[in-house]
């Protein structure tokens, strides 16, 4: 195996294309090991984003908080940029794993390992980010939606292309974010359930709304049918208990025998909808 310390995402993508389908970008690599003593990764030449200075780091650009794809979970979860402007997000990503594994895990890393219920991923869902993707062809930028492939894949082609830097629009007036987890008591695990919601509020009344759940499909679903009657509603208790059961439209969660049953999730999910959803209110009050 060859280990390569890329200084740059120009290097580390240069690095990639002379590996030639053999190579693979290391960031945290807590899925990746898991993966690869698991025998479904072959890569041979291995390259560490770690120390590219262009990959690392949180900062405000052009109206968008931009943060570099090698930075830690930890790091986007004590950010006071992060929990000034987006404290679902720094709450989200603050959630994932144990601290020895957001001190290695990135925020990138949850969304191309692509598992539907990555709290981090799930709390950056209805922020409506934009991923910037360098490869041979130069950058591309892609929606959340577009990251994922299927259950467990992305769109990413990790031997010959890389995430650079994710860039989410800053919240204006009238916005708020939540995110709420129903996990198991004391555990480290993927969560039973999770939702992150996004409303705006202009005169009173609901002028659009972003609410993701999971894992009830592939990635973060969007929950389309409450999204559209939240639209020209007042944030009242009768309305976000209704758009809690109209979520259940576009869900479609597995069972689970640790994590819980479809049943079970199917009447657990408009609570913690509605649970969401209040906490924008409360935020908006």
């Amino acid at each position: 195996m060859q280990y390569i310390n890329a200084s740059s995402a120009r290097e580390a993508l240069a690095a990639l294309l002379e590996a030639d389908g053999s190579g693979v970008i290391v960031a945290g690599a807590t899925d990746l090991m898991v993966d690869y003593k698991a025998g479904k990764v072959k890569s041979t030449v291995w390259i560490d984003v770690t120390r590219a200075a262009d990959l690392v780091g949180i900062t405000e650009e052009d109206g968008k908080l931009v943060i570099g794809a090698a930075t830690t979970l930890t790091t986007i979860a004590r950010s006071p940029l992060v929990k000034k402007y987006f404290p679902s997000l720094a709450q989200g990503c603050g959630t994932v794993g144990s601290l020895q594994i957001r001190n290695s895990a990135t925020l990138v890393g949850n969304v191309v390992s692509a598992q539907p219920a990555g709290d981090g991923a799930m709390s950056l869902a209805p922020l409506d980010p934009t991923f910037t993707v360098l490869s041979a062809d130069g950058e591309r930028q892609l929606s959340m939606g577009e990251m994922y492939a299927g259950f467990a894949r992305s769109t990413i082609d990790h031997s010959r292309e890389l995430v650079t830097k994710i860039s989410i629009p800053l919240p204006k007036p009238g916005e708020a974010a939540a995110f709420v987890r129903l996990e198991l008591r004391k555990s480290l695990s993927l969560p039973m359930l999770n939702c992150a919601a996004m409303v705006h509020v202009e005169g009173g009344k609901v002028t659009w709304a972003r609410i993701t759940m999971a894992p009830v499909g592939v990635g973060p679903v969007r929950a389309t049918a409450a999204e559209e009657y939240l639209a020209g509603q007042e944030l009242t208790d009768e309305v976000l208990a209704r758009a809690g059961e109209l979520a259940l439209e576009n869900a479609n969660p597995r069972s689970n025998p640790l994590r819980g049953s479809r049943e079970y999730r199917l009447e657990t999910l408009p609570v913690i909808v509605r649970r969401a959803l209040e906490a924008c209110r409360a935020q908006l009050n």
